[in-house]
Protein backbone atom coordinates (compact mmCIF):
# COMPACT_ATOMS: atom_id res chain seq x y z
CA UNK A 1 0.00 0.00 0.00
CA UNK A 2 1.54 3.34 -1.01
CA UNK A 3 2.49 5.79 1.70
CA UNK A 4 0.87 9.18 1.01
CA UNK A 5 2.70 10.93 3.82
CA UNK A 6 5.51 13.25 2.72
CA UNK A 7 9.06 12.23 3.68
CA UNK A 8 10.02 13.16 7.25
CA UNK A 9 6.42 14.27 8.01
CA UNK A 10 6.86 12.95 11.56
CA UNK A 11 9.79 15.30 12.09
CA UNK A 12 7.71 18.48 12.31
CA UNK A 13 5.84 17.59 15.54
CA UNK A 14 9.17 16.55 17.07
CA UNK A 15 10.80 19.82 16.02
CA UNK A 16 7.87 21.78 17.43
CA UNK A 17 8.04 19.92 20.74
CA UNK A 18 11.78 20.50 20.89
CA UNK A 19 11.35 24.23 20.20
CA UNK A 20 8.65 24.57 22.85
CA UNK A 21 10.72 22.66 25.40
CA UNK A 22 13.75 24.85 24.71
CA UNK A 23 11.62 27.97 25.12
CA UNK A 24 10.21 26.58 28.36
CA UNK A 25 13.73 26.00 29.67
CA UNK A 26 14.86 29.50 28.70
CA UNK A 27 11.77 31.07 30.31
CA UNK A 28 12.42 29.20 33.54
CA UNK A 29 16.13 29.95 33.43
CA UNK A 30 15.50 33.65 32.93
CA UNK A 31 13.39 33.86 36.06
CA UNK A 32 15.96 32.02 38.18
CA UNK A 33 18.98 33.88 36.77
CA UNK A 34 17.27 37.25 37.31
CA UNK A 35 16.42 36.32 40.88
CA UNK A 36 19.74 34.78 41.91
CA UNK A 37 22.29 35.98 39.35
CA UNK A 38 24.53 33.63 37.39
CA UNK A 39 26.66 32.47 40.33
CA UNK A 40 23.67 31.87 42.62
CA UNK A 41 21.75 29.76 40.11
CA UNK A 42 21.91 25.98 39.88
CA UNK A 43 20.64 23.61 37.22
CA UNK A 44 18.33 22.04 39.81
CA UNK A 45 16.70 25.43 40.43
CA UNK A 46 16.16 25.84 36.69
CA UNK A 47 14.66 22.33 36.52
CA UNK A 48 12.21 23.18 39.30
CA UNK A 49 11.24 26.50 37.73
CA UNK A 50 10.89 25.30 34.15
CA UNK A 51 9.22 22.00 34.99
CA UNK A 52 11.41 19.89 32.71
CA UNK A 53 13.74 17.01 33.40
CA UNK A 54 17.50 17.27 33.79
CA UNK A 55 17.81 15.14 30.68
CA UNK A 56 15.78 17.67 28.68
CA UNK A 57 18.00 20.51 29.81
CA UNK A 58 21.21 18.71 28.92
CA UNK A 59 19.71 17.60 25.62
CA UNK A 60 19.43 21.27 24.61
CA UNK A 61 22.32 22.80 26.55
CA UNK A 62 25.71 21.31 27.38
CA UNK A 63 26.12 23.25 30.63
CA UNK A 64 24.86 26.09 32.77
CA UNK A 65 27.30 28.34 30.89
CA UNK A 66 25.78 27.34 27.55
CA UNK A 67 22.27 27.88 28.88
CA UNK A 68 23.17 31.33 30.20
CA UNK A 69 24.77 32.34 26.91
CA UNK A 70 21.72 31.11 25.01
CA UNK A 71 19.47 33.17 27.26
CA UNK A 72 21.49 36.36 26.67
CA UNK A 73 21.57 35.64 22.93
CA UNK A 74 17.78 35.25 22.94
CA UNK A 75 17.43 38.58 24.77
CA UNK A 76 19.68 40.29 22.22
CA UNK A 77 17.57 38.83 19.42
CA UNK A 78 14.39 40.07 21.13
CA UNK A 79 15.76 43.61 21.24
CA UNK A 80 16.95 43.47 17.63
CA UNK A 81 13.48 42.34 16.50
CA UNK A 82 11.79 45.10 18.51
CA UNK A 83 13.77 47.89 16.84
CA UNK A 84 12.29 49.32 13.63
CA UNK A 85 14.29 49.81 10.47
CA UNK A 86 15.77 53.21 9.74
CA UNK A 87 13.71 55.11 7.15
CA UNK A 88 16.30 55.24 4.37
CA UNK A 89 14.05 57.53 2.28
CA UNK A 90 13.78 60.31 4.86
CA UNK A 91 15.77 63.27 3.45
CA UNK A 92 16.15 64.86 6.91
CA UNK A 93 18.88 63.11 8.96
CA UNK A 94 17.70 64.66 12.22
CA UNK A 95 14.13 63.50 11.63
CA UNK A 96 15.19 59.95 10.78
CA UNK A 97 17.60 59.67 13.69
CA UNK A 98 15.11 61.24 16.09
CA UNK A 99 12.64 58.47 15.27
CA UNK A 100 15.13 55.63 15.54
CA UNK A 101 16.69 57.14 18.68
CA UNK A 102 13.30 57.24 20.41
CA UNK A 103 12.69 53.62 19.39
CA UNK A 104 16.09 52.56 20.76
CA UNK A 105 15.52 54.35 24.06
CA UNK A 106 12.00 52.95 24.40
CA UNK A 107 13.30 49.41 23.84
CA UNK A 108 16.32 49.74 26.13
CA UNK A 109 14.22 51.51 28.76
CA UNK A 110 11.91 48.50 28.97
CA UNK A 111 12.05 46.84 32.44
CA UNK A 112 12.81 43.47 30.84
CA UNK A 113 15.82 44.94 29.04
CA UNK A 114 16.99 46.76 32.18
CA UNK A 115 16.87 43.45 34.06
CA UNK A 116 18.87 41.72 31.32
CA UNK A 117 21.54 44.43 31.36
CA UNK A 118 21.90 44.03 35.14
CA UNK A 119 22.23 40.29 34.68
CA UNK A 120 24.98 40.73 32.09
CA UNK A 121 26.91 43.18 34.27
CA UNK A 122 26.78 40.74 37.17
CA UNK A 123 28.21 37.94 35.01
CA UNK A 124 31.04 39.84 33.31
CA UNK A 125 33.61 38.36 35.69
CA UNK A 126 32.93 34.93 34.19
CA UNK A 127 32.02 36.09 30.68
CA UNK A 128 34.28 39.11 29.93
CA UNK A 129 33.15 39.48 26.32
CA UNK A 130 29.45 39.01 26.93
CA UNK A 131 28.59 42.72 27.06
CA UNK A 132 30.22 43.46 23.73
CA UNK A 133 28.59 40.39 22.18
CA UNK A 134 25.18 41.45 23.48
CA UNK A 135 25.50 44.98 22.11
CA UNK A 136 26.67 43.71 18.74
CA UNK A 137 23.71 41.34 18.42
CA UNK A 138 21.08 43.73 19.80
CA UNK A 139 21.99 47.23 18.61
CA UNK A 140 24.55 46.25 15.99
CA UNK A 141 22.13 45.89 13.10
CA UNK A 142 20.52 49.24 13.90
CA UNK A 143 23.93 50.92 14.00
CA UNK A 144 24.71 49.44 10.57
CA UNK A 145 21.41 50.77 9.21
CA UNK A 146 22.16 54.23 10.61
CA UNK A 147 25.62 54.19 8.99
CA UNK A 148 24.11 53.16 5.64
CA UNK A 149 21.51 55.91 5.95
CA UNK A 150 24.16 58.54 6.72
CA UNK A 151 26.15 57.42 3.69
CA UNK A 152 23.06 57.87 1.52
CA UNK A 153 22.38 61.33 2.91
CA UNK A 154 26.01 62.36 2.43
CA UNK A 155 25.90 61.16 -1.18
CA UNK A 156 22.67 63.09 -1.72
CA UNK A 157 24.27 66.23 -0.32
CA UNK A 158 22.09 66.44 2.81
CA UNK A 159 25.03 66.42 5.20
CA UNK A 160 28.78 66.20 5.53
CA UNK A 161 30.22 63.65 7.90
CA UNK A 162 33.70 62.27 8.51
CA UNK A 163 32.76 58.67 9.29
CA UNK A 164 29.23 57.33 9.01
CA UNK A 165 30.15 54.17 10.88
CA UNK A 166 31.76 56.03 13.79
CA UNK A 167 28.83 58.45 14.01
CA UNK A 168 26.29 55.60 13.98
CA UNK A 169 28.12 53.65 16.67
CA UNK A 170 28.47 56.77 18.82
CA UNK A 171 24.77 57.50 18.44
CA UNK A 172 23.89 53.98 19.65
CA UNK A 173 26.39 54.22 22.53
CA UNK A 174 24.93 57.53 23.66
CA UNK A 175 21.44 56.04 23.72
CA UNK A 176 22.73 53.15 25.82
CA UNK A 177 24.60 55.51 28.16
CA UNK A 178 21.41 57.36 29.07
CA UNK A 179 19.76 54.09 30.10
CA UNK A 180 22.65 52.90 32.27
CA UNK A 181 21.66 55.05 35.26
CA UNK A 182 18.44 53.07 35.45
CA UNK A 183 20.44 49.87 35.22
CA UNK A 184 22.75 50.80 38.09
CA UNK A 185 20.08 52.30 40.37
CA UNK A 186 17.40 49.60 40.86
CA UNK A 187 14.60 51.81 42.20
CA UNK A 188 15.09 54.72 39.81
CA UNK A 189 12.04 55.08 37.54
CA UNK A 190 12.34 54.42 33.84
CA UNK A 191 12.62 57.36 31.47
CA UNK A 192 9.33 59.00 30.58
CA UNK A 193 8.41 59.70 26.96
CA UNK A 194 9.26 63.38 27.45
CA UNK A 195 12.64 62.46 28.95
CA UNK A 196 13.39 60.12 26.05
CA UNK A 197 12.61 62.92 23.60
CA UNK A 198 14.88 65.32 25.49
CA UNK A 199 17.69 62.74 25.54
CA UNK A 200 17.54 62.19 21.77
CA UNK A 201 17.49 65.93 21.11
CA UNK A 202 20.54 66.33 23.35
CA UNK A 203 22.41 63.53 21.54
CA UNK A 204 21.64 65.09 18.15
CA UNK A 205 22.55 68.58 19.34
CA UNK A 206 26.00 67.43 20.46
CA UNK A 207 26.79 65.09 17.58
CA UNK A 208 28.58 65.53 14.27
CA UNK A 209 25.38 64.39 12.62
CA UNK A 210 23.54 67.45 13.88
CA UNK A 211 26.27 69.95 13.12
CA UNK A 212 26.82 68.70 9.58
CA UNK A 213 23.21 69.11 8.44
CA UNK A 214 23.44 72.87 8.03
CA UNK A 215 24.69 73.04 4.47
CA UNK A 216 23.28 75.84 2.36
CA UNK A 217 22.03 75.39 -1.18
CA UNK A 218 25.19 77.12 -2.43
CA UNK A 219 27.39 74.73 -0.47
CA UNK A 220 25.55 71.70 -1.86
CA UNK A 221 26.00 72.99 -5.42
CA UNK A 222 29.70 73.68 -4.99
Amino acid sequence: MPNDNPPHSDKRPHDLRSTLTKRQILDGARQVFLLNGYAGTSIDQIINQSGVSKGSIYHHFDSKDALFRALIAAEAERIARALPSVDQDDPDPCSALRQIGLAVLETLNNPATIATLRLIIGALGRFPGLGEEFLRNSLGQTAKQIAAYLDLRATAGNLRIRSSRAAAEEFARQCMAHVMERVLVPHKPCLTEAECTAVVEDILRNSDIRRDTGRTAGEQAS
